[in-house]
């Protein structure tokens, strides 16, 4: 192992961990044997590895020694790879950028570099793209915690990933670690790290091994032992603190992330200062909204600085916005991807992480409102139109989600209590990405708009009308039997298959499907609006998949949509 650098020791580990110190040299020279290894041994010492960790953390990675051996173990390698690291940066690492935004489709800007990357010196670069797409799917369900479809996935994908494949074969590898994490498999999870940061070593070079050494950081729970992540982090930004790549980046926000204990605010506010100025496609939506969110509540609550705060706020409320878009894109991609029953598995996850972006919203206008109050003796006319504009689409004027989740339950329970019957109805709008791809996106936004002007036409005060994702509408009717609402719904979607929607000149044949659920007898305690929403988007699943432009009614008798006439 390459002899350490001045700049090694400036931040030291040893003071942190309670291992006695043979096993400390002992567990060094593992590594550096693994370092020095010919490619033929080289799996060998790492099952060295392996097998002294498994036996110490008896196999399992929630072991409280398992931290300090994996943090010994990623400071034996950042001396050498931290010190041999190249001076230019890897294509390879600009693959793993990708992976911060997946899902990648074809709209996205992102596509064409993902294209190139999966192309290069491909034998079938259409088979490489095919594959990649099951992969992001994987990578996803890891994500959003549905390890049973993950697990099912990987044993589908596995085979038909070549480990000379490089790109594919990580994506394949950071998924699986996931999984062998929540299985608590420490043998596989410990190999299989050592594996990616020697391959990529081989094949990429060190600043690529960095980046999987970084990756291992990040996957550890470490819990009370923060300092040992925080040392760990600052030993890497020491030496990479004046690059603009992907694994600067990654440091800067996990020091940003970690807790305000070990990072004051001056020091938060000095990262988020130099993020921020990173290209665009390096951060993630929701890591750029928590950057803003935090610089909006810094200069108002520290420094004071108003205007400042609401700039920082408004950048926040943005890429919030965008983190919805993702969740939506997410969701619509697993449903592309999944059959019908997987699909229907991943739900609850995909629910899980709407509520938590819920909360987010809640927080951001609760702390919005919070910093006028400290600025402003007007605070009550403000506030009113902070969350008037938190329950509103800015583009239709349509109440948006987070209305139908925090508002509509005790409309619900009225209805309820007085025997109401309601009807939950999905509108969606067919083929709407080919609007945007033929028309272009202010197109787009005319049709949105167009049609949610015939929405609030066509239904009663009383109806709640919801812009519910993209192209999605929610609509509650009350006092209303699935019958009636079958035939309402017929006609409105009749009407707008005979609309004119025309934008610049240029003549556009708009449909629409709906899938409906009713109920006649809800229960005034019902806490859960989710399942009457999960059923009329699985009656408009069916829609969409029998043709489109047709309206379904969920059959609760038979938990499944069938197909109606209007009468």
């Amino acid at each position: 192992m390459t002899a350490k650098s001045e700049h090694d020791h400036s931040f030291e580990i040893a003071g942190f961990i309670s291992l006695d110190t043979d096993l400390k040299l002992k567990l060094k020279y593992l590594v550096q044997a693994l370092l020095d290894s010919a490619e033929a041994e080289r799996w060998q010492r790492m099952e060295d590895i392996v097998q002294m960790v498994s036996e110490a953390c008896e196999n399992s990675w929630k072991h409280p020694l398992y931290k300090e051996y994996a943090a010994l173990l990623i400071d034996y390698l950042l001396s050498y790879f931290l010190e041999v690291r190249s001076s230019h940066e890897s294509t390879f690492i600009q693959f793993l950028n990708l992976l911060n935004h997946l899902p990648i489709t074809i709209e996205s800007p992102l596509y064409k570099p993902l294209v190139q990357a999966m192309t290069e010196n491909a034998v079938d670069p259409q088979q490489n793209m095919t594959i990649f797409d099951r992969l992001q799917a994987l990578y996803l369900l890891t994500e959003i915690k549905d390890f049973a479809n993950a697990r099912l996935m990987y044993q589908e994908m596995e085979p038909m990933v070549p480990k000379e494949n490089l790109k594919l074969w990580v994506v394949l590898q950071i998924s699986r670690i996931r999984l062998l994490k929540h299985e608590d498999n420490l043998p596989e999870v410990l190999r299989l790290h050592l594996q990616s940061i020697m391959e990529a070593w081989t094949t990429e070079g060190c600043e690529c091994s960095i980046n999987f050494i970084l990756r291992w950081i990040l996957s550890i729970n470490w819990q009370k032992q923060l300092i040992i992540k925080k040392t760990l982090l600052m030993r890497i930004y020491e030496r990479i603190c004046e690059t603009k790549n992907l694994i600067c980046a990654m440091v800067i926000y996990e020091l940003f992330s970690l807790e305000d204990r070990l990072v004051p605010y001056p020091e938060k506010i000095s990262y988020q200062k130099r993020l921020i100025k990173f290209p665009g496609s390096i951060l993630n939506v929701q890591q750029l909204h928590n950057l803003y969110f935090f610089a909006g509540y810094y200069f108002c609550g520290v420094l004071s600085h108003f205007k400042d705060s609401i700039q920082n706020y408004q950048y926040s409320n943005y890429f919030l916005h965008k983190s919805w878009d993702r969740l939506i894109h997410m969701s619509q991609f697993l449903r592309l991807h999944l059959n019908a029953d997987a699909y229907y598995h991943a739900m609850p996850y995909l629910d899980a992480r709407i509520q938590d972006l819920s909360n987010q919203v809640s927080l951001q206008n609760n702390t919005y409102v919070e910093s006028l109050q400290a600025n402003f003796d007007k605070i009550e006319e403000l506030y009113q139109k902070v969350g008037e504009l938190s329950l509103t689409d800015s583009l239709t004027g349509l109440r948006n989600r987070r209305f139908f989740y925090d508002n509509l339950q005790q409309m619900i329970v009225l209805a309820a209590r007085h025997r109401v019957p309601i009807c939950f109805c999905i509108v969606d709008i067919d083929f709407f990405k080919l609007v945007n791809d033929n028309f272009g996106h202010l197109a787009g936004d005319y049709v949105l708009k167009e049609l949610s002007q015939m929405l609030s036409q066509e239904f009663r005060k009383s109806d709640v009308i919801v812009r519910y994702g993209g192209e999605e509408f929610l609509i509650i009717l009350f006092d209303i039997d699935t019958d009636s609402c079958l035939n309402m719904m017929e006609i409105f979607r009749q009407k707008v298959e005979r609309h004119t929607f025309e934008f610049r000149s240029k003549l556009m044949a708009i449909t629409i499907s709906i899938g409906i659920t009713g109920e006649s007898q809800i229960d005034h305690q019902c806490g859960d609006l989710s399942q009457f929403v999960s059923q009329a988007d699985k009656a408009l699943y069916i829609a969409k998949s029998k043709g489109r432009n047709q309206v379904v009614l969920f059959d609760p008798d038979l938990n499944n949509p069938n197909l109606h006439e209007p009468t």
